[in-house]
């Protein structure tokens, strides 16, 4: 990290960092290095066509060199990496330090080009500012294209950070919880002013891991103590955080990595190589024992969590280490369609009644059901959906997603924009390891956004 940083983060404003400009450009320094080695994939620098935001893409070894139905057949979940202050950081390095963990786990990676981390806007930042709000909605945009153009996965989206692009990762969180799986924040800034708390009910369960070291600037941990202490505060489940011994302000991506992987049941092609070399001098139980190599049971919804069939559930803390066997069923499998009534019962109301009150009593509930952030409004309707399920399924089992029994993608959730008004069955098919089925399915209904000619005249009779 080049001394000029600190300076940096000392001062907010444009006027104090009109003198740095002279003094870099004497200075020549580098900006802050990337030790992580190159990868053997493919990085490329896109230009997302609707917005003309850039974003540097990067597409893991494996990805390049499988063909296109090698690429279909497997999952490849999305990094979403913001990147520090302007001059010092920017988005191709970002996409660079990610390159190994990238080929480790099969993951894509997407670092967009950033206005607000610089060193002429408004730092720290406390107000969604035109440059931070220009950031957001060029990130949609972005991950629009790249679920078009490649074969990433929109159920597994991971939003993390370093430094000052820490700001924007919260954020989107907080503001998109059915575009993002999870956030992993390292060595990362935070302001609590412009997250908004009334949303928190969105994201309460999505897994969070907040990395901090020792040696870092201040500011930084300072703010990530307090990332820390908001999460508590709003009583977010799945939250993790580490403090690492003697590390600084440096760019750390691999504890991000594993914790994507633990999440989407991803393993390795072959073993992190620093995490062994870490010591943790504070944290709770959940990132103390990622950075042992553990994994964590998520915790699940209050209302599921507290059926009686669910509390019989075993939590599995470690992921399994034998290989699954059952690949995603095929499309055939996929479609699912209803059996009709048999035709004596058809038209008996009252007898359809009495046997559905006694399955009740004697059928055993699925222990899958499905989780949507609106199941009714007006078009378009952006719905995010997750599966509830026993928490060790979301790293042994597969899921299959399908709208109208059409598929439409894998992953433990997801999210669809549905514009045309009508009614929708959202379905979901889930193999576990030892090969039983669960579906489950619920009812989506758009509907139609009034135009101008729907309203009364002003002065009319009614």
């Amino acid at each position: 990290m080049h001394i000029l940083h600190v300076l940096a983060f000392r001062r907010a404003g444009r006027r104090c960092a009109l003198w740095l400009l002279p003094l870099l450009a004497w200075l020549g320094g580098p900006g802050c290095a990337v030790p992580q080695p190159r990868g053997e994939g493919q990085l490329a620098r896109v230009v997302e066509p609707t917005g003309k935001r850039g974003y540097w893409l990067y597409l893991p070894k494996d990805y390049v060199e499988a063909d296109e139905a090698g690429r279909q057949a497997r999952r490849w979940p999305l990094v979403v990496t913001f990147h520090g202050m302007r001059p010092f950081d920017n988005a191709r390095p970002q996409a660079c330090e990610w390159q190994q963990e990238a080929d480790r786990y099969g993951f894509v990676v997407v670092a967009p080009e950033c206005r607000s981390p610089d060193i002429l806007a408004p730092f720290p930042v406390r107000s969604v500012h035109a440059s931070f709000k220009s950031d957001e909605l060029a990130t949609l945009a972005i991950l629009d294209h790249v679920f078009a153009t490649t074969n990433a996965d929109p159920s597994n989206v991971l939003a993390t950070s370093w430094s000052s692009g820490g700001f924007l990762a919260h954020y989107m969180l907080n503001r998109h919880p059915d575009r993002f799986t999870c956030l992993a924040v390292y060595q990362s800034n935070y302001s609590e002013e412009i997250l908004d708390p009334e949303l928190t009910a969105r994201s309460l369960y999505h897994p969070i891991l907040i990395v901090m070291t020792q040696n870092d600037f201040a500011g930084c941990l300072r703010e990530s103590k307090r990332a820390v202490q908001w999460y508590e505060r709003y009583g977010y489940k799945n939250t993790a955080w580490i403090l690492i011994k003697d590390r600084g302000h440096e760019r750390t991506p691999d504890m991000a990595a594993d914790f994507l992987a633990r999440i989407t049941g991803v393993r390795p092609n072959r073993a992190p190589a620093v995490l062994v070399q870490r010591q943790a001098i504070d944290g709770n139980a959940e990132g103390l024992a990622l950075l042992a190599g553990r994994g964590t049971a998520f915790r699940l919804p209050p209302a599921v969590a507290a059926r009686p069939e669910v509390a019989a559930w075993p939590e599995v803390a470690a992921r399994p280490t034998v290989a699954r066997t059952r690949a995603t069923p095929p499309r055939d499998a996929m479609l699912v369609r209803r059996q009709p009534a048999p035709a004596g019962e058809r038209d008996d109301a009252a007898r359809a009644a009495r046997a559905t009150k006694a399955q009740r009593w004697t059928t055993p509930r699925s222990p899958v059901s499905i989780y949507v952030s609106s199941a009714i409004a007006i078009e378009p309707l952006h719905v995010g959906f997750r599966a509830v399920c026993p928490s060790d399924w979301t790293r042994t089992a597969d899921f299959l997603w399908t709208l109208d029994s059409e598929p439409v993608c894998s992953g433990v959730n997801g999210h669809l924009t549905l514009s045309d008004p009508k009614e929708y069955t959202l379905g979901l098919l889930v193999v576990t390891a030892q090969g039983k089925e669960y579906r489950a399915y619920r009812k989506i209904r758009v509907l139609p956004r009034l135009s101008a000619a729907s309203y009364p005249k002003a002065g009319a009779a009614d």
